[in-house]
């Protein structure tokens, strides 16, 4: 992408028709299989692993949204009563995602370079209930590039809500690219895809927080705070067989796992998270992960870093957060 990209005046504009009814995007409440948010503007292939519920446009560059946090997914499997760390991370890059389609002129079939996603969670207010947790989303766009109307860059900084107390707040920045730009930066790479074949040993998934060994992605490699990053062929909630690239999510999983190992047998939740992506991580390459202590910029509080490689090198670099345990 040329860095003497101006700045657009031009509006931003949706390309597809909204797909609410009546041309309303904001609907009552739901249940948790009345999503009317089309599946392919979060990039999410099945319904269930939706998060994003509606949006509503205030003007060029404030939104809101709503979403829901399953208690009982398959894959976001709540944490000693709280809800999965990752959820959050998800739930922005969805609302990004839907923004981008729906209201900032980025046609389907485009793709998303995410730079980085950074969130701090309120882990009071994490509690699972019974039943999904409705959620709203105060979104501001910033530093948004246009061109001919379509965003090729921004930030979106997030304030995610339940029942009108902060749960979370964060941000992402993207850079979107047309299909013939990414088929020159991929390459012979567009078409790699993830193979199925045998899978190397898990992790024990007690040690990373895991629900069973399937959703663990790291593998030991005899070398202490070192793992190779594993995927369970066909796992619906981090693998998109699309991808010619191993997912963001993914990595950002592979790291809080990481994080978890690395301190276990000490209760490591972290409440902070951020990840800076330095390159795609591709199929078919081992992808290192390695976990180190770090200092705590507040006290009482432990903090690990986390750098995936390919080939010696950065794929991306994850730093979290979690207050000590109380004694």
């Amino acid at each position: 992408m040329s860095n003497t990209m101006q700045v657009s005046t031009v509006q931003p504009r949706s390309p597809h028709p909204l797909p609410a009814p009546g041309g309303d995007r904001v609907t009552g409440p739901r249940s948790p299989h009345d999503v009317r948010v089309p599946r392919e503007f979060v990039h999410r292939p099945l319904t269930d692993d939706m998060l994003i519920t509606s949006w509503r446009r205030h003007d060029d560059t404030r939104f809101s949204l709503t979403a829901q946090w399953p208690h009982d997914h398959g894959y976001f499997t709540p944490n000693r009563g709280r809800h999965h760390l990752i959820l959050t991370g998800e739930t922005i890059r969805q609302a990004g995602l839907l923004l981008c389609h729906a209201e900032l002129g980025v046609p389907l079939g485009h793709h998303f370079i995410l730079g980085d996603l950074v969130y701090t969670t309120h882990p009071e207010h994490l509690a699972v209930g019974s039943g999904p947790t409705a959620l709203t989303i105060d979104v501001r766009c910033s530093r948004m590039r246009m061109r001919a109307g379509t965003l090729t860059s921004g930030r979106f900084d997030m304030t995610i809500r339940k029942a009108g107390r902060i749960v979370a707040t964060g941000h992402s920045d993207v850079t979107v690219t047309s299909p013939a730009v990414y088929r020159r930066l991929r390459g012979d790479r567009l078409s790699a895809r993830h193979t199925p074949g045998p899978l190397p040993t898990p992790v024990p998934p007690r040690l990373t927080g895991s629900a069973k060994d399937g959703d663990v992605l790291l593998s030991p490699t005899g070398r202490p705070h070192r793992w190779l990053l594993r995927v369970a062929p066909g796992h619906p909630a981090v693998v998109n067989p699309a991808n010619d690239h191993v997912p963001g999510m993914v990595l950002l999983d592979a790291a809080q796992q990481a994080a978890r190992t690395l301190t276990f047998p000490s209760t490591f939740v972290p409440y902070a998270f951020g990840t800076v992506f330095h390159r795609y991580a591709e199929h078919g390459t081992p992808c290192v992960i390695e976990a180190h202590g770090v200092p705590s910029a507040l006290p009482c509080t432990t903090t690990v870093q986390v750098t995936g490689l390919q080939d010696g090198h950065p794929v991306f670099v994850s730093t979290l957060t979690a207050l000590d345990p109380r004694d």
